[in-house]
């Protein structure tokens, strides 16, 4: 969102990740007061820096950047670091996956190095490092290699390429002695099933059958039923934590966007509220506050990429501030029962496709849907 509304608070952002970098020897995973936590896991940086240079943020040391990510995704944590890093890298390299016999939270591990890898292929392409933009872009797809095909589900997978037991809708946080869900973060294993933002047609190609897929993403969500500050939110849907807010854009890649915009509406009006409770969950770094400002707005942006995914506005009109310029956003027709889109447009030309990229408005610009109580042709 800073990228898109606040670029200058952005650059200077992504200025401190990399004078971060230079002083720690890599980029920080969660830097707070004097140094870099290290906390949670993954190379999140990676993403944040890819996403806003290939956005236009261009006035930062990127080649600095990127020889951090290089460093940190292909050979590890410099000597004298400690800057956060890839735990497991070795394996993840040798196995093409993270071995559950070798590491903990190898499966959510796995998902993140993946995408991260996924940013900087486009980075290294972007700077004309086209030999590690096929490298990285090979690596992005090391997911496939803990998606059992027999469970359906990403599953955790030791150095002898054996799939292990695992319980898909136990919850982490009720795994009290972690026996079963240890190489999951956060989640369980059925949320972790859809956690590939960046590749969702690879991701539906795993599924069995198109159809098979769209029925269960129908049913992950259907079996959404916990209420706002409920202490078990339950192993389906849950907007209370980030790796699963982007599910329901993965309607969009299966032919339904009516169900991307029946189910955004749903978390907008159901798990975002102005009470004492507000939120389904810890609002990290405003990371939900941002998600219902991009829905309200009537799309979405896809990390460590320039594309923007659609669903429907909450609004009859928004005007976006873009520094220089303005992106206005109509929605004719809209109300609480009118949230499926008949047609959009991007400055009066018809969109034929269920996305843009930012180029598109990054100057501003007019998008304007219409809206109406059912999906198109129903």
């Amino acid at each position: 969102l800073y990228t898109l509304i606040a670029p200058a608070d952005q650059r200077d952002m992504m200025v401190s990740l990399i004078e971060m970098a230079k002083i720690d020897k890599g980029l920080p995973r969660w830097p707070a007061g004097t140094h870099d936590t290290g906390s949670m896991f993954g190379t999140p940086s990676d993403v944040a820096v890819s996403e806003a240079y290939l956005k236009g943020v261009r006035d930062i040391d990127i080649e600095t950047a990127y020889q951090a990510m290089y460093q940190t995704a292909i050979k590890g944590r410099a000597p004298g670091s400690n800057a956060g890093c890839r735990d497991g890298l070795d394996q993840y390299l040798l196995y093409h996956y993270c071995p559950a016999d070798k590491m903990e939270e190898s499966v959510s591990s796995t998902l993140e190095y993946c995408w991260s890898d996924y940013a900087i292929s486009h980075l290294a392409a972007a700077l004309g490092k086209t030999e590690d933009a096929a490298l990285f872009a090979d690596h992005a797809q090391y997911y496939k290699n803990v998606w059992n095909p027999e469970t359906q589900y990403f599953q955790p997978r030791d150095s002898k390429g054996t799939f292990l037991e695992f319980r898909p809708l136990l919850l982490t946080y009720l795994d009290f002695k972690h026996q079963w869900t240890d190489a999951y973060v956060e989640g369980s294993a059925m949320q972790w099933r859809w956690g590939v933002p960046f590749d969702p047609e690879g991701l539906m190609a795993l599924f069995k059958s198109k159809e098979y897929f769209l029925s269960e993403l129908e049913a992950y969500f259907e079996k959404s039923t916990a209420p706002l500050g409920a202490w078990n939110p339950g192993p389906y849907y849950w907007h209370g934590n980030e790796p699963y807010v982007h599910a329901p854009y993965l309607f969009n890649h299966v032919g339904r966007p009516d169900l991307t915009q029946k189910w955004v509406r749903w978390i907008c009006d159901t798990m975002h509220s102005d009470d004492y409770i507000g939120l389904a969950g810890n609002d990290d770094a405003a990371t939900l506050s941002a998600w219902y400002v991009f829905n309200a707005l009537g799309f979405y942006p896809i990390a460590g990429t320039i594309r923007y995914e659609l669903a429907a506005p909450l609004f009859d009109r928004a005007e976006v501030n873009l520094g220089e310029h303005t992106l206005v956003v109509i929605a004719n027709n809209q109300s609480p029962v009118n949230c499926y889109v008949q047609r959009v447009s991007l400055n009066g030309t018809p969109l034929d496709r269920l996305y843009f990229a930012h180029d598109e408005i990054a100057t501003g610009g007019t998008l304007t849907f219409e809206l109406g109580p059912t999906p198109p042709g129903k």
